[in-house]
């Protein structure tokens, strides 16, 4: 299998992702969703907005570092795992020589102090080393990447044992936004087996920035199809977050959506005349 590069793929985070494909929708009506699918909805959003934080935390965490002169790849870096902490986040950076995983450097963030960067060899800790493993089973899925570089995001399952394990196509040019190529695992509690696999898309979809003027800008937004659910998912949720301009998604029941600022809502399809 191709080795995915993961290191590089993060900084395109921090250097952030045009969204100005133009779209405009006038006289939006919203449709009232069932009970059901309002909670489904309401899980999605939440589950967005945490791959959204976890990416975000292990972008400023590597930007970070290399602004402090800490080369990720000379201490041997392989990876990340970021933990939520009832404060903030922590960013550990682990190696893979030699086994088990161990961290060489950890980042942790408390509200509005500054990051606290501490350089640690050390073995990882039982959940810290299933949530290394969910990372590195997840990579192992992405059978048809549509970038060379890739970021993660380990999160805890809801009301169950395991892992959601995410990889994120990436890219450093913040003039593209990659629709296309990320995948989701979902593990056992130690990290080592895959109970849940699915990707998001069936192509490696881009859509492009394109030249505006700055009386355009608060109406430009993305709009793409989505064949393989009814609902927009977590995804559409984490790319409008990046990009911060509105997504609209049309599902493959031919119902539009509308996500803006990490919230999601049902559009109403005006009658066509005649």
């Amino acid at each position: 299998m191709k080795k995915t590069v993961v290191l590089a793929g993060v900084l395109a985070s921090v250097l952030g992702a045009g969204c100005h494909e133009r779209a405009r929708m006038s006289q939006e009506t919203e449709v009232s969703l069932t009970g059901e699918e309002i909670q489904i909805i309401v899980r999605t959003e939440e589950l967005g907005r945490q791959v959204y934080l976890h990416d975000q935390y292990a972008a400023r965490a590597t930007g970070l570092l290399y602004a402090r002169g800490v080369d990720l790849m000379e201490i041997g870096t392989r990876g990340w795992i970021t933990e939520d902490r009832s404060d903030g986040c922590a960013v550990t950076f682990v190696a893979d020589e030699p086994e088990p995983w161990r961290s060489v450097c950890r980042v942790t963030f408390a509200g509005r102090e500054e990051p606290n960067i501490i350089l640690i060899d050390k073995d990882l800790t039982e959940t810290q080393s299933a949530m290394f493993n969910a990372r590195e089973l997840v990579l192992s899925i992405v059978e048809y990447p549509c970038s060379d570089a890739y970021n993660t995001v380990v999160i805890s399952r809801e009301g169950d044992p395991g892992w959601l394990a995410y990889a994120l196509a990436a890219t450093s040019d913040p003039n593209l936004l990659l629709v296309g190529g990320h995948y989701c695992a979902t593990t056992s509690a130690d990290g080592r087996t895959i109970l849940e696999q699915r990707n998001f898309t069936k192509e490696c979809l881009v859509l492009k920035n394109t030249k505006g003027t700055e009386a355009d800008a608060d109406s430009a937004a993305y709009t793409v199809g989505h064949i393989l659910d009814v609902r927009p998912t977590e995804i559409h949720v984490f790319l409008n977050l990046l990009c911060g301009k509105p997504l609209y998604v049309v599902t493959v029941d031919g119902r539009l959506w509308r996500i803006d600022n990490g919230k999601i809502r049902l559009l109403k399809v005006p009658a066509e005349n005649g």
